[in-house]
């Protein structure tokens, strides 16, 4: 895939003179429009935080009034995209505007989440972006948006600052993927440390990565304990992995079990259990190792139902 020239974050601006001056409509419009500014800075910054002031309304047309300022005037918020606008009502001294109820906002988000996801899997990346974006300015998957630049900047010609600048904003909001991929930036610079602390974070069960955790966080602590000499800890976070369905620490099992170690006994059985997992997930290495013949002994249950896949998808 090409990748796009390199920009900065997109971002909106607002048209110059959109709303009618407060000269042209007398100081009490004047006023009226200031307090609906304000009104309406509020109404931003309460979407953005996913902090809603009106109680949602289940129809989408309707709008939720926000206490009156005074008697004789009373503020809504009316919000149509892109951009806020103002509505003025001739026959009250006051300015209407409307919210959008919150059940509302956030399916609009949604939708513009999954048309960023398709743009993004059909290699629009900078479309993509902007996407993600509309939909975090929502507050919805505000951490994804992050992930996504942090992606963005790690393709050739790579950015690692703003790589690493974009995951650790994730980082910061819990997000999984940040977290990892952060982690996994300080360990290429040799900061183990560092990349522990962060790696453990999302690989450890019933924290940021859920509750079996990160199989490319468990991948990666596998991989520095395996440097390090401590094969027993690499072998524990390789299962880890592995059972949260990733191939490379599946094949990686089949090879330690097969050959034994450094106080890992050699096991053929568990071996070929990992040979085979590996393989029905497309592992290319493990396919090229499995026999497809048992000779006259009976295969194991769960062999045959790997290999039957591995023939349903054509690679046996």
């Amino acid at each position: 895939v090409q990748t796009p020239s390199r920009c900065q974050a997109p971002g909106h601006s607002t048209k110059p003179g959109s709303t009618p001056s407060a000269a042209r409509r007398g100081p009490d419009r004047g006023r009226a429009l200031s307090a609906t500014r304000q009104a309406m800075g509020a109404a931003v910054a309460h979407i953005a935080a996913t902090v809603v002031a009106a109680t949602a309304v289940a129809a989408s047309d309707q709008v939720e009034a926000l206490p009156a300022s005074s008697t004789t005037a009373f503020v809504h918020t009316i919000m149509k995209q892109p951009r806020f606008t103002v509505r003025v009502a001739d026959n009250v001294s006051g300015i209407e505007v409307g919210v959008l109820s919150a059940a509302r906002i956030e399916d609009i988000a949604a939708l513009e989440f999954h048309e960023a996801e398709s743009a993004w899997d059909s290699a629009n990346l900078l479309g993509a972006i902007r996407m993600f974006m509309r939909s975090a300015q929502k507050g919805y998957q505000v951490g994804e948006y992050c992930f996504r630049w942090g992606l963005y900047h790690e393709l050739p010609p790579s950015d690692v600052v703003q790589a690493k600048r974009w995951y650790g904003r994730g980082a910061r909001l819990r997000h999984q993927g940040c977290t990892t991929m952060l982690g996994k930036l300080h360990l290429a610079k040799g900061e183990g440390l560092k990349a522990t602390e962060l790696l453990l974070k999302t690989a450890a069960p019933r924290n940021y990565g859920g509750e079996s955790g990160d199989s490319l966080a468990q991948w990666f602590l596998a991989e520095m304990n395996f440097q390090s000499g401590e094969l027993r800890k690499a072998v524990r976070w390789w299962k880890r992995s592995a059972e949260n369905g990733d191939v490379d620490a599946m094949y990686r099992l089949a090879e330690v079990f097969t050959d034994g170690a450094l106080g890992i006994p050699q096991e053929a059985a568990r071996g070929k259990h990992w040979l085979f997992a590996a393989a029905a997930h497309g592992h290319q290495m493990a396919l090229s190792r499995v026999s497809l013949s048992n000779g006259t002994s009976a295969r194991p249950k769960v062999e045959q139902r790997w290999l039957d896949r591995m023939e349903a998808m054509g690679w046996v």
